[in-house]
């Protein structure tokens, strides 16, 4: 969940810092020799000036509770005035002595208490919030006045979530800056129906790119990832939250292809959002983008090979992680990942069959099963072709299907056999996922 950490900066030496290292910041060649290298590529990656913005504390406690991409108020004499987005977090004695004790003239250093826990931002913008109206929207009393270094807790959090949708909703609408983050159910009826449809028409309307937004964010969700559509020209457009960390960037183009992309821009949203990879969704590419995609370790993925990855997940209920796993390798998504996951996905449902025809099996045996081999028989007396299971797979179905947490099948020193009715093992086998296909019905 998005936090809130505030910075006060009412005393004058406070704001003097806060001028000094958060809103002017430090040019990234002065701090390059106390940087590990990749922190200093994130701040390359990700500043517009070329220079490091951040915060000392010597709070190691409340420090340790903020994480990167939680939203930075900095707090002075009865208002906010500025805000910006968590980058990362650092411990750096060295750092800091650098800023704070050999930098300055002053003789606030403490070395018993050294401003080591830093925390660098972006997209700092000034703001103009009385300090009464963040009170009545985190719900602390009226009088409240920041003390500290802090952060709010995640109690008042889940509440603003709850309220607005997201915590960076509730801020923007407070400070008319930032953007607003929509979580991406799949229960809105008016985007759920033709789906695939909207998406090809909105992937080439140049004059409404936020449809095409929200259709992305939609499609992911229907692929089974927690997503959300992010409102706003500055960020990323969709962020999918789980099973794994991803930004996405949705392109609308009116001729159908993508010819060029700013991967700095890609590269930047992923960091600043803290994700592992970064996808482009547009209505088709450039031999040039995809050249790139490979390159800079992202993936391009055009409108209709999205749809087929819709229709799979409608049909045969692909988990989203094995999806995912497939548009996280760096390049273009085209059709050999999707020979790939059919490849997946026949071994999937020959499995499932296999199950089925198991249990069908040992269902119509009169009496115990003596051996996997005598079930495969069984088996092979159903089938009306030549593909069917071999003894190695028969015996894998019975040895699942005899495991506690299904208990479809009994092994005894006689023999198998079914426990329950063919339907109740069916349910108890799709129960644990979707392992198997629906039956197939009988000639």
């Amino acid at each position: 969940m998005t936090g809130i950490v505030i910075f006060p900066a009412s005393r004058q030496d406070a704001h003097d810092d806060y001028k000094r290292s958060l809103k002017q910041g430090h040019p990234l060649e002065d701090l390059e020799p106390y940087l590990p290298d990749e922190e200093l590529e994130d701040l390359e990656a990700t500043s517009e000036d070329g220079r490091a913005h951040l915060w000392g504390s010597s709070v190691a406690g409340k420090w340790q509770n903020v994480e990167p991409g939680d939203i930075g108020f900095v707090y002075r004499k009865g208002e906010f005035v500025s805000r910006g987005r968590v980058l990362l977090l650092s411990e750096n004695h060295e750092l800091a002595e650098y800023l704070w004790k050999d930098g300055v003239d002053h003789d606030r250093w403490d070395a018993e208490k050294p401003w080591k826990y830093l925390t660098f931002l972006t997209d700092l913008e000034e703001i103009e919030v009385d300090i009464e109206e963040f009170n009545n929207l985190v719900g602390y009393d009226e009088t409240y006045r920041p003390q500290g270094f802090t952060r709010v807790s995640d109690s008042r959090l889940a509440r603003l979530r709850d309220e607005y949708e997201s915590v960076e909703t509730a801020l923007a609408e407070l400070t008319e800056a930032g953007e607003k983050v929509h979580h991406v159910n799949d229960t809105d009826d008016e985007q759920t129906t033709d789906l695939a449809s909207r998406l090809e028409a909105a992937s080439t309307n140049g004059d409404d790119p936020d449809e095409f937004e929200k259709l992305v964010a939609k499609a992911f969700t229907r692929l089974g990832c927690t997503t959300n559509w992010i409102e706003g020209g500055g960020d990323t457009d969709v962020e999918i939250e789980a099973p794994r960390h991803i930004v996405v960037e949705a392109k609308t183009r009116g001729r159908g292809t993508l010819n060029s992309l700013e991967v700095t821009n890609v590269d930047k949203h992923r960091r600043q959002r803290g994700a592992e990879h970064a996808i482009v969704v547009a209505p088709g590419f450039s031999p040039k983008v995809i050249e790139n995609a490979t390159t800079n370790e992202l993936t391009t993925i055009a409108v209709d090979d999205l749809i087929e990855l819709l229709d799979r997940r409608e049909q045969y209920a692909i988990p989203p992680e094995q999806t995912l796993e497939l548009l996280t390798r760096p390049g273009s998504f085209q059709d050999d990942r999707l020979d790939l996951l059919d490849e997946n996905i026949q071994d999937r449902v020959d499995a499932g069959e296999t199950l089925l025809a198991v249990i069908r099996a040992l269902e119509r045996a009169d009496g115990l099963v003596e051996t996997a081999a005598d079930v495969r028989w069984i088996v092979v007396g159903m089938q009306d072709s030549d593909d069917v299971p071999s003894e190695r797979d028969v015996k894998s179905a019975l040895q699942l299907l005899g495991h506690p947490s299904i208990g479809v099948v009994e092994q005894t020193e006689e023999g198998y056999r079914t426990v329950t009715s063919y339907e109740n093992a069916v349910a108890l086998v799709r129960s644990l996922g979707e392992v198997v296909q629906p039956p197939r019905e009988e000639k």
